[in-house]
């Protein structure tokens, strides 16, 4: 059976997670890179540093041995969607059984709507950066406000062709007002709501520092294979921290539970 290339470039795994995804067991799956160069990133380590993906028949082996006991798969990054054979890995995980969800900052959304053709029942959860004027300011230049318009303008219309499949979510970073984060709601279509999720400077310093990142007790450190996250409860999003678990080659599987999740 030929699979997709996306399996080979998975970076990580938190087999166990009730944070990532309210409502669901899920185990998510994590890519790298990144398209974006924000100064607050809360992962800077999977989206600009190099990694070592995990073997690609550990990936399919831990998909398939824990579909049975899973709501849903969840996959993250990084920005998943710069990930080649994305819409055939995400059908390929779907086929074993549980949903699965895509976080994303949506500024690709045609492979958002490849996604949706190949597999309609997908979910996404997007980050909004901003309004659309202050997206240079909040992505180290990486998009201007024209670009950020233009593609999540074609991401709300797909959510209001396919409804109950997106939510959406802000980090208050320091940049943003309040008349910024009403700016941002009013932007999305009807019957979506925005959630907010808290900034917080963390007190650890490192390679990371250079970008600025969300609370300390809900970030991640890259990893080959992770253990649950041990973080707050918070929006369909990979806002925890990560500990290395087992060398990439071995066998993952559940190893315990989010201390915030019990």
């Amino acid at each position: 059976m030929n699979f997709s290339p996306a399996w080979e470039l998975v970076r990580g795994i938190e087999p166990m997670s009730f944070c990532d995804w309210p409502g669901r067991l899920v185990a998510v799956l994590f890519f790298g890179g990144c398209n974006l160069r924000c100064p607050h990133c809360h992962n800077a380590s999977l989206a600009f540093a190099a990694g070592v993906p995990l073997p690609a028949a550990s990936v399919r082996s831990f998909a398939a041995s824990h579909a049975k006991w899973l709501d849903g798969f969840v996959v993250t990054g990084g920005e998943p969607t710069l990930v080649p054979g994305l819409s055939a890995f995400v059908a390929e995980l779907a086929a074993l059984g549980p949903a699965v969800k895509i976080d994303t900052n949506g500024l690709r959304p045609d492979v958002l709507e490849a996604v949706l053709a190949r597999q309609p029942q997908a979910h996404f959860s997007v980050d909004v950066k901003a309004p659309f004027a202050k997206y240079g300011l909040v992505t180290g230049g990486a998009v201007t406000a024209e670009a950020a318009a233009a593609r999540l303008r074609e991401v709300f219309a797909l959510a209001a062709r396919h409804p109950g499949r997106f939510a959406f979510r802000t980090t208050l970073v320091p940049e943003l007002s309040a008349t910024d984060v009403r700016e941002i709601r009013e932007a999305l279509p009807p019957g979506h709501t925005l959630t907010e999720q808290p900034f917080r400077k963390p007190a650890r310093k490192g390679e990371e520092g250079r970008h600025a990142q969300a609370d300390p007790q809900t970030r991640r450190v890259s990893g080959d294979l992770v253990h649950p996250a041990h973080r707050p409860g918070d929006f369909e999003g990979p806002q925890g921290q990560w500990h290395p678990g087992p060398a990439a080659g071995h066998a993952p599987g559940p190893q315990g539970r989010s201390q915030a999740c019990r």
